[in-house]
């Protein structure tokens, strides 16, 4: 579900070019219900295939989805997934090559994580850590692809203007995960100490607020660190496009290209660290729910 957008990215000319761009590579491909024509759409701005569509994305309410966001969540699952499902099979016929050595040491350093702090009997955590984590990850890897990417869909002549190949940027995929992760804390609470057991805790209304607020700041915490990352590749792209237009040479090219660079390898850090973080915290609050006070 797509959350309504501060700015509208439609009025352009209310925009400096800077902060046009900005707006323009922060803002996903949303389709949604239209109030004033009551029916379904892309919005306008976004697209030239269908001319007509009579919405703003401000204009839409809550029945609003970013495409680009899931689209590029299925593919990347199905990619990655089936990365480690061909490599599942491979291990079967016979002596096992580098991707699948590769394959299982991922595989044994969950499991691990998985084994070392979560006391409990269910065989639900182990498949869960381990698709957060990977999916995440895949989710992650997409903020080292150029920010020009986003404008490659317009440019190819889809009709499709606007297009965020960054899942995490958008704060509704790490607020899903993050309600899957509630929903499990939840349910292991209420089967481990009963429904009575579950309210207890919420009598103080500061337990209730706690309840809430840290998985709200689990999808919070993976969506400003990647948010931030993309930005700062979005102010590189700016800084040292409009040095290389004010000049007119190509030796701007090359500071420009170092940082990009440089953030880039400190960034697969924040990339890995985050997906990890994730992981352990969602081991460590269904545990608590597990545990026996």
């Amino acid at each position: 579900m797509a959350e309504k957008n501060v700015t509208d990215p439609s009025n352009v000319s209310d925009l400096t070019p800077t902060s046009e761009y900005i707006s323009h590579h922060l803002t996903n491909l949303t389709y949604g219900w239209c109030e004033k024509s009551e029916s379904w759409g892309f919005a306008y701005h976004q697209q030239t295939i269908f001319p007509e569509s009579p919405c703003k994305v401000t204009e839409m309410g809550f029945w609003a989805f970013h495409i680009d966001t899931i689209f590029m969540s299925s593919i990347l699952g199905v990619i990655f997934f089936g990365f480690f499902g061909l490599a599942i099979r491979a291990a079967k016929l016979g002596v096992p090559g580098k991707i699948q050595n590769f394959a299982e040491y991922v595989f044994e350093f969950i499991s691990k994580a998985v084994s070392t702090n979560f006391h409990g009997t269910s065989k639900i955590i182990g498949p869960l850590a381990f698709t957060s984590c990977i999916w995440i990850l895949a989710w992650n890897l997409m903020d080292l692809l150029p920010v020009e990417l986003t404008n490659f869909a317009g440019t190819a002549g889809t009709g499709f203007d606007y297009f965020k190949v960054l899942p995490t940027a958008d704060v509704n995929a790490p607020l899903a995960l993050a309600l899957v992760v509630m929903f499990f804390v939840t349910y292991y609470t209420i089967a481990n100490h009963g429904l009575g057991g579950f309210l207890k805790e919420f009598i103080n209304p500061i337990e209730l607020v706690g309840y809430f607020s840290k998985h709200v700041a689990l999808a919070l915490r993976l969506y400003g660190n990647l948010f931030a990352g993309e930005m700062i590749f979005i102010l590189i792209g700016i800084m040292f496009g409009q040095f290389l237009m004010s000049f007119g040479q190509t030796l701007w090219f090359f500071p420009g290209l170092i940082m990009n660079l440089a953030w880039a390898l400190f960034h697969i850090l924040i990339i890995a660290l985050q997906a990890y973080i994730f992981m352990m915290l969602t081991i460590a609050y269904i545990n608590l729910a597990c545990a026996k006070h």
